[in-house]
């Protein structure tokens, strides 16, 4: 797994906050996002682990269709994969926390489905759920009947890349099952608010 840290060296007394960037984005995308974070804070962006063909550049952790559909066998893969390599690196943290933007959004509500209660917090920008009946062996969904998972959610409701569907599917989802704090920023496509930014912070603050 190729992670750009904050941090060369495990610092046991901070807090472990995993970055994930979305399709066609590479470990740097997010990274910036760490200059907002105070020192109590260590950051480990993650590389998605597929290369898209040259002419779109970048990475992404499964491939999609253009209606964000994908091919389960790939989506389980790289979930199984990131979360292996959480618990290889959570023992030397306080806590950890996930932070995914667009398709890394997926990711990370994945890993939380998967291990319910273990993460702190989680911060989904701009992204979606992973809907499948296929992945329900690797979920423990009925776990977040009385969970209080702490969960943000950005997005702006007219994104020109996650439908308007699937964008009710996934408050559908997490409205039912998180502890959750819902913010739409009108205006700001598939993107980052500055504002969003002072939101999902003081949220973590809360939190962790």
């Amino acid at each position: 797994m190729h992670v750009r840290w904050s941090h060369e060296a495990p610092r046991p007394e901070t807090d472990l906050v995993v970055f994930l960037h979305g399709f066609g984005a590479d470990e740097n995308d997010l990274f910036p996002l760490g200059n907002y974070f105070d020192d109590r804070f260590t950051i480990a962006s993650v590389q998605a682990p597929k290369r898209l063909p040259p002419h779109f550049g970048g990475y992404c952790w499964f491939p999609l269709s253009t209606t964000l559909d994908a091919d389960i066998g790939d989506v389980r893969t790289a979930i199984v994969q990131l979360d292996d390599w959480v618990q290889t690196v959570a023992d030397n943290y306080r806590s950890v926390s996930l932070l995914g933007f667009s398709q890394g959004m997926a990711m990370a509500t994945s890993l939380m489905r998967m291990r319910p209660g273990i993460y702190s917090a989680v911060i989904g920008l701009s992204g979606f759920v992973v809907e499948s009946a296929e992945l329900n062996d690797l979920f423990k969904d009925e776990e977040f009947g009385t969970s209080d998972q702490p969960l943000f959610w950005g997005y702006d409701p007219a994104d020109p890349i996650v439908a308007a569907d699937r964008i009710q599917q996934t408050g559908s989802w997490l409205r039912r099952r998180v502890n959750l704090v819902e913010k739409t920023y009108h205006g700001i496509g598939h993107g980052v608010h500055p504002q969003e930014i002072s939101h999902f912070l003081e949220f973590l603050n809360e939190h962790v």
